[in-house]
């Protein structure tokens, strides 16, 4: 089977149109047209259904649509590491931090890469969750962490741990709610980052229970800005329970009593697993995120 036909079949499932998809593949339509008639004739079935708003997927194309998806990425993953292979080990390796430097164990981790990669040029750049993804395709950097598994085609998130969450609650606005009502607490000013944060899918699943959600009033990306904003009493935010406990000892937070988890992974492009350098920087990150937990426990 033509992975040129698989190719096409997904663009017009995207799009919904002929023009739109052919215009994506800088086909022309009859182009398109015929290709997708070709791969109807060999599987002796239809996979759209012709209609004057566009192309509609028929039951057997629904079926087959996850499946084309998974041969067309089979084969990207298996060019790009092809051509990694012939280009032969890179000696420069991007790392992306979401996060606290110290939190993440950069220093360990830099330390442990010279010993196992002692000639790589490793570099580390401040990099968000949301944006992760994009970054990585780019080729901005290799490999990077981030909250929450995102699950974007191309990009593989490599589970490390599970990061407890506290929700960190100003002193001024502490009288202001009762300690497990989540409906009051809902109703405070919130801090915010970003619709799809893991932090704040996590809240918000937590309240969906009782049908409520949070009250957003301010917005901030980065998480210093977010405790800072905590500590001038501008609202409620979910941090990790490492930074509210700092903020409770200073005397700038009340926690709430119930805390929250969110997966700590990382993400890289597909197919790039198995290769160096990102292969030993895989096997590092879990060498020294184990025993972290080791010591932890």
């Amino acid at each position: 089977m033509d992975i040129r036909r698989l190719q096409c079949f997904l663009a017009v499932a995207f799009e919904g149109n002929l023009t739109r998809a052919a215009e994506s593949l800088f086909l022309s339509q009859s182009a398109l047209s015929g290709q997708i008639k070709m791969l109807e004739e060999e599987l002796e079935f239809d996979l759209f259904v012709r209609k004057a708003r566009g192309m509609e997927l028929t039951p057997e194309g629904e079926d087959l649509l996850p499946l084309a998806r998974n041969a067309v990425q089979a084969l990207e993953d298996f060019k790009m590491r092809a051509a990694r292979l012939h280009a032969g080990p890179e000696n420069s390796l991007t790392v992306g931090l979401n996060s606290d430097p110290s939190f993440l164990r950069m220093a360990d981790l830099a330390r442990s890469m010279r010993v196992t990669v002692p000639n790589l040029q490793l570099s580390f750049i401040v990099s968000q969750s949301r944006t992760t993804a994009e970054q990585l395709r780019s080729g901005e950097m290799q490999v990077g962490f981030r909250y929450g598994m995102w699950n974007e085609e191309g990009i593989h998130d490599e589970f490390i741990t599970s990061v407890t969450l506290g929700i960190a609650i100003p002193v001024t606005m502490a009288d202001q709610v009762r300690m497990g009502d989540w409906k009051g607490l809902a109703a405070l000013p919130w801090v915010y980052t970003f619709n799809g944060c893991p932090f704040h899918v996590a809240v918000r699943e937590r309240m969906s229970a009782y049908g409520v959600e949070v009250n957003p009033v301010n917005q901030a990306v980065d998480e210093g800005i977010v405790r800072e904003l905590v500590i001038e009493g501008a609202g409620v935010s979910v941090l990790r329970i490492d930074d509210v406990d700092r903020l409770v000892e200073n005397g700038h937070a009340v926690a709430w009593p119930e805390t929250l988890q969110v997966p700590l992974c990382l993400s890289y492009p597909a197919g790039s697993g198995y290769t160096s350098p990102v292969r030993e920087f895989r096997e590092v990150v879990r060498s020294v995120w184990q025993g972290e937990m080791q010591l932890i426990a």
